[in-house]
């Protein structure tokens, strides 16, 4: 990335195709920061790039919402108006996840960032993109992971693909049965390829490594794709600010009813309740910390990560406090002290960190001790992303199925 504030800068500000204005709360001065984005060769001459990133102008995360102009064979611009001393993350695309940009040998790279100094010209170039890697496209599977597609719900009247990961020496020892943890967003558990903005969480690789090394109990793990009903799935009630939500107890009814019967019947699992648990993140979180407290004879681990306590005014909260937790159920709680509102578009937004510190109080107020039981963290400076929830997943999965 090179950096060029000089007057030079602001002439070719003045002549970019696009300019966009963001609505930031200021800092200091409004600065003009121009984007010139080289891209590759094969690039077809009439392809649309759209800048994504993590503030709620550029989405947030939308992979075609703001366009940049084209001014040249290969090479594209666009300025934004931003406060000087904000710091964002983004990434280029051709409109969608699948067109995001890669890198030299077509592997995921991380999420740019930028911190506004002032007027500049940042010049990028985009090595690759993912729909045009050929041959060389890399998929981040490994291990045993078995694929059930169009798996259907009665419950919820539509159907998604359901991911089914098998530890190491499952189809060598024919009489051993294994826990199981069920996971939210399956699409972004164990492929880059399929995953939000090209990262995943690396369930696949961890476990191989933390299974091989005796770290954690050999163990079974259902990824389930969300679908476009995803907030409606996922969340207990209503959000009245967003009109959408409420449909957790179907959800639930899904996977407790429909899906878990099947994986018991199809799989050499431990089906009791001491040994099934339950994680997602963000409205994930939600969804795991609902599903579990409200069928206690089921699961009996959780793991909630970043869980997104602001939705329909701390709703969750409040069932944690009106609610028992699951008898000797074990939870794990986290979030990122880097997180903010780059995950809504709403201005107002209560105290995430304090918002998660109050579900720990409420926990340990209801008998749960750390560290036996609950355990919490917030993580230095991570964000609202699957990188992050990556890194935090192999302390996550060794306090919920420590190897015994």
């Amino acid at each position: 990335m090179i950096r060029n504030s000089s007057a030079g800068a602001r002439l070719l500000a003045l002549v970019v195709a696009a300019v966009l204005v963001l609505p930031v709360a200021a800092y200091a001065r409004d600065a003009m920061v121009t984007f010139k984005v080289f891209v590759p060769e094969d690039t077809p001459p009439d392809a649309s790039v759209f800048i994504a990133g993590n503030i709620s102008s550029l989405g947030p995360w939308d992979p075609g919402k703001v366009k940049l102009g084209k001014i040249g064979d290969l090479t594209y611009a666009i300025t934004l108006i931003l406060p000087a001393g904000l710091q964002f993350q983004y990434k280029f695309t051709r409109g969608s996840w699948e067109t995001v940009e890669k890198g030299r040998w077509f592997e995921e790279i991380p999420d740019r960032e930028h911190n506004v100094l002032g007027d500049e010209t940042v010049v990028i170039f985009v090595l690759n993109w993912r729909d045009y890697s050929g041959e060389r496209e890399i998929y981040t599977v490994v291990g045993d992971i078995r694929h059930h597609e169009e798996f259907p719900s009665v419950a919820l009247g539509n159907m998604r693909s359901v991911l089914v990961y098998l530890p190491p020496g499952y189809e060598e020892d024919e009489e051993r049965r294994y826990p199981v943890l069920y996971m939210h967003d399956g699409q972004n558990l164990f492929d880059a390829a399929t995953s939000f903005i090209g990262v995943e969480w690396g369930v696949d690789e961890t476990l191989e490594r933390m299974i091989g090394q005796g770290q954690v109990e050999p163990l079974i793990v259902v990824g389930i794709d969300n679908t476009g009903e995803r907030e409606f799935e996922y969340t207990p009630t209503q959000d009245a600010g967003r009109g959408e939500g409420g449909g957790a107890s179907r959800y639930a009814d899904f996977i407790v009813d429909e899906l878990k019967p099947y994986i018991d019947a199809t799989y050499r699992t431990l089906p009791e309740r001491e040994y099934t648990g339950i994680m997602g993140s963000s409205l994930g979180g939600i969804a795991s910390l609902y599903i579990a407290w409200t069928h206690p004879d089921v699961f009996s681990k959780v793991g909630a990560m970043s869980t997104a306590y602001w939705w329909s005014n701390s709703q969750i909260l409040t069932m944690l406090e009106e609610l028992d937790p699951p008898p000797g159920v074990k939870v794990w709680l986290d979030m990122g002290t880097g997180e903010d509102k780059s995950d809504r578009n709403e201005d107002e937004v209560p105290d995430i960190i304090e918002q998660h510190r109050r579900a720990r109080n409420i926990l340990m107020e209801k008998g749960l001790s750390i560290p036996h039981r609950l355990r919490y963290v917030e993580d230095e400076g991570a964000v609202h992303n699957e990188r992050a929830w990556a890194a935090r997943f192999p302390r996550a999965v060794e306090f919920l199925f420590p190897a015994r």
